[in-house]
């Protein structure tokens, strides 16, 4: 008889890049019996929708627009009820976690029953990972979450068989050890049709990728292209959508900075083709935001994509070790704009091959199976 699984992630989408997607295809592709419980509402996309696939089921919750928003963890506490009704009525060998939110791990660890493993695999460390730059009242409202929710999680870390993170930052950030059932899985991507790397055009093209959200430092993306742009032409592509979608393309508009707006898509064949062509990907954070290692980084480097980066430790330091793009702060983009208008043809050819060959070795899905194995053969 086959080990039956339940994989839950708030955030599922139907892209190679989703972690509990690629969880999906490591049980299925060890013949593991499984099931994956999602929300009907997208959180990249911020619009229902639902997968035509006979092992995924749906939970019901509400709609929300803004990343930090009482609406938001309305809808994870419904996510978290429904999952928790759930369980009581199905039986499963082991139960696999995708967090945030953190809350969803108490509804699985209250109904556990005798001899079920439990794995979580933490994603983002929500609401922590939020920017403090807003008002007072929000601020005493973000610290009171974080204390409430991260205690939450510690609890549910002690309390599971297995804790995968997927960076080296949150692993010391959540102070885990090896030896007691936890490891670093880095993000990884299935991806079978390499880039098209010399197909460039004279102008410095720079791309950006996912949700435009409060967490992104846009302020200094737009400086360093009106920099860049006194020397030499910049043209920035942008696939994605957010909740201050008008504001960005408002400032795109009044800056009179040169774009070219993709829509918001998960589709391989349209990222292969606009990202392919671009010189860097724009991977900026606001300098108070928890983001060590993102989809949209190992996304950018699967296509060759050099990083202009901000993001923290694991990150930071692949492209300062690997010289797979360039590092930066907003506090100096002055250096930054000189390397980038000065950058030649071939110096961004080398980096994008390097970026595509650092891809293959560290993140590529190919080592996802065999790290898998290691946890799933220690519980």
């Amino acid at each position: 008889m086959k080990n039956k699984v339940l994989i839950i992630s708030n955030f599922h989408e139907n892209a190679i890049i989703s972690r509990s997607n690629m969880a999906y295809k490591y049980f299925l592709d060890r013949e593991f019996s499984t099931t994956v419980l999602y929300s009907n509402f997208s959180h990249s996309l911020k619009k229902f929708r639902y997968f035509k696939n006979e092992d995924f089921i749906p939970i019901s919750t509400i709609e929300y627009s803004s990343s930090l928003s009482l609406k938001r963890i309305l809808s994870y506490l419904i996510f978290s009820f429904k999952v928790f009704k759930y369980i009581r009525k199905s039986k499963f060998d082991i139960i696999y976690v995708n967090l945030p939110p953190n809350i969803l791990a108490i509804a699985v660890l209250l109904n556990r029953r005798r001899g079920v493993k439990i794995i979580l695999d933490i994603l983002d460390l929500w609401p922590e990972s939020f920017p403090l730059n807003k008002g007072f009242f929000k601020k005493v409202i973000l610290l009171v979450f974080s204390k409430i929710f991260g205690g939450i999680r510690g609890i549910t870390i002690r309390n599971s068989d297995y804790c995968i993170t997927e960076s080296k930052f949150f692993f010391k950030k959540l102070n885990l050890n090896e030896k007691k059932g936890s490891k670093t899985i880095l993000l990884k991507k299935f991806q079978n049709v390499p880039p098209i790397i010399n197909d460039l055009s004279d102008e410095i093209s720079i791309v950006y990728l996912g949700n435009l959200g409060n967490i992104y430092d846009f302020d200094s993306l737009f400086k360093i292209i009106k920099g860049v742009e006194k020397i030499r032409l910049v043209h920035l592509h942008i696939i994605g959508l957010g909740p201050i979608s008008n504001w960005f393309f408002s400032e795109l508009e009044t800056q009179g900075i040169n774009y070219t707006y993709h829509g918001a898509s998960f589709d391989e064949n349209l990222k292969r083709e606009i990202l392919s062509s671009c010189w860097f990907g724009f991977n900026g954070y606001k300098d108070n935001t928890e983001v060590a290692l993102s989809y949209k980084s190992i996304d950018y480097l699967s296509y060759g994509v050099p990083l202009i980066n901000s993001a923290k430790e694991d990150t930071f330091n692949l492209v300062a070790e690997e010289k797979v793009g360039f590092n930066f702060s907003s506090k100096n983009i002055d250096d930054l704009i000189t390397k980038l208008a000065t950058i030649s043809f071939p110096e961004v050819i080398d980096m994008k091959k390097k970026s595509y060959s650092i891809f293959q070795d560290k993140f590529s899905g190919e080592s996802y199976y065999k790290e898998m194995d290691l946890v799933i053969n220690s519980l």
